[in-house]
């Protein structure tokens, strides 16, 4: 069997003293020892701060410094972290050996006294006291940081603005921090009167029975929006409600807890906003409908009257600008009903047919050359360009890219518009030369109303929705839309559209 192991230092500047209290201790056999020896006590003091140190047998009389002024030295070094020392002196003096003990000594022989049983014991007697003692300063240290924790927690709890409870396992109420309190209405001194369900209006309480007590038994908690009820005012409080059993130290339930977030806030807002989202329906409805209508019947009459053949021709250009005016509101009502639709969160509708992508592009970019019959369109075709895609959706997408990528970049430079057939997917690249995008502005590119100045510094009339309607329409086709601006290459958008819906594309490839 391994003996414990103990490492002593001997303070004694008597040789044959150190070689007696060798001789004694290893006699009785039960400790496998490692001996440290000085005869200097100032050397012993920088060995006790240097290594660990089991036990010091300590001679009172040394050179230099008496025993009671190395022992008030080691505590002024090393604090509560000094090793126990036994003290050993020539001659008995039952005051030295009081004032040893009081400054700290563990025990107190005298030479002439010591046998290898006394000094085995005195070693053993100190080395389990201070077990004992440092055993006691741990535990101690442990509920002093047990202590202080309480407090910091009773202190969040106390300061919290939530609801934060504590009731028996049967929901008698044993605690309720001031905003508990304060949410339901009671008195510090009434909370252990009550239950926790007497908080619970007649729906709650059902709901209660029906869902947090079976899940509070299965699974030992219940999350979700409920409404307490102040017992006051009899106003009931939507909150986010958390109930859960505390365990103890062997995993059994001791406790409820019961803890609560007022959002009545929250739910303000969320009812602002369902009245915002029904108004933009309802002026979607208008705009859609109400002033369509005069548009058309605006459009149709000026159509009517341009037939005649007496009119002159200031006349005409009049009918004319009569015209192109109802198409721009006709195309603002399109951009505003898509914008409400897309932000409303219901996306926009496509609706899919048989296309080539090919030449919708090459139509799509004749058109809207004739608003630019000074610039030049580059139009490269890469590959199969065949899908199933809104033909009226995607042309306002390349209307939109295209009609950009002219308006930003300077009179002279060439646009390119690149398609290019992949395996499962068509990409459609619109580049052009000139500034780049301001950095700040690429995070919110596609966000409503972002808008820059163009290059032949005209004043815009668009609403700045076109980029964001863009980006709708892509997601609404399972697609994604980039964009890469630098001074170097100039600007380019890239758009990846799937050619097959989703659920279709994964359904033909599993088959």
């Amino acid at each position: 069997m391994t003996r414990p192991s103990l490492t002593l230092l001997l303070v004694e500047d008597s040789p044959e003293d150190r070689n007696t209290y060798r001789s004694f201790l290893q006699e009785v056999g039960e400790y496998s020892y490692t001996f440290l020896e000085e005869e200097d006590a100032e050397q012993a003091l920088e060995v006790c701060c240097a290594r660990p140190v089991d036990c010091i047998l300590l001679d009172y009389h040394l050179p230099g410094m008496d025993g009671l002024k190395f022992l008030r030295r080691l505590k002024e070094r090393a604090g509560s972290h000094a090793p126990p020392v036994v003290m050993l002196t020539g001659r008995g003096n039952e005051r030295i050996a009081t004032q040893a003990l009081k400054d700290g000594a563990a025990d107190y022989l005298v030479k002439s006294d010591v046998t290898p049983d006394s000094l085995f014991r005195a070693v053993r007697n100190t080395l389990e006291r201070e077990q004992l003692r440092r055993q006691l300063q741990a535990e101690s240290a442990e509920r002093m940081r047990l202590r202080v924790e309480h407090q910091r927690l009773a202190a969040v709890v106390a300061d919290s603005s939530y609801f934060i409870g504590f009731a028996s396992q049967q929901g008698q109420m044993q605690y309720l921090n001031p905003a508990g309190r304060q949410m339901v209405g009671v008195e510090k001194e009434d909370v252990t009167q009550l239950k926790v369900t007497d908080f619970y209006g007649p729906e709650e309480k059902l709901l209660s029975e029906e869902q947090l007590t079976p899940a509070l038994q299965e699974t030992g908690r219940w999350r979700g929006e409920f409404r307490l009820r102040n017992l006051s005012t009899g106003n009931t409080i939507p909150v986010q409600h958390d109930l859960f059993f505390v365990p103890d130290e062997e995993g059994q339930p001791v406790a409820l807890a019961t803890l609560a977030l007022d959002i009545s806030e929250q739910k303000r807002q969320e009812q602002e906003a369902q009245q915002r989202a029904e108004f933009e329906q309802y002026l979607a409805g208008i705009v859609g409908h109400d002033l369509r209508n005069p548009i058309s019947a605006i459009t149709l009459s000026a159509v009517m009257v341009l037939r005649r053949r007496d009119l002159d021709e200031r006349m005409r250009d009049a009918l004319n600008r009569i015209l192109s005016s109802a198409e721009r509101a006709h195309r603002l009502i399109d951009t505003t009903l898509d914008f409400t639709q897309a932000r409303l969160g219901g996306g926009l509708r496509v609706v899919r047919k048989p296309l080539d992508f090919q030449e919708l592009t090459q139509q799509v970019v004749d058109e809207v050359q004739l608003n630019f019959p000074e610039r030049e369109v580059e139009v490269l075709h890469q590959g199969r360009s065949q899908g199933d895609w809104d033909a009226d959706r995607m042309a306002q997408v390349l209307s939109n890219l295209v009609t950009n990528a002219l308006r930003y970049s300077p009179r002279g430079t060439p646009v390119r518009v690149t398609t290019r057939g992949e395996a499962q997917a068509v990409i459609l690249e619109v580049h052009n030369q000139g500034p780049p995008i301001p950095s700040e502005l690429l995070p919110r590119l596609f966000a409503p109303m972002k808008r820059r100045e163009p290059s032949d510094g005209a004043s815009g009339r668009s609403l700045g929705l076109g980029l964001f309607i863009v980006d709708h329409v892509i997601r609404a086709h399972g697609g994604s839309i980039d964009v890469h601006s630098d001074a170097r290459q100039g600007t380019t958008f890239t758009v990846r559209v799937p050619r097959q819906p989703p659920s279709y594309a994964q359904e033909s490839s599993s088959g």
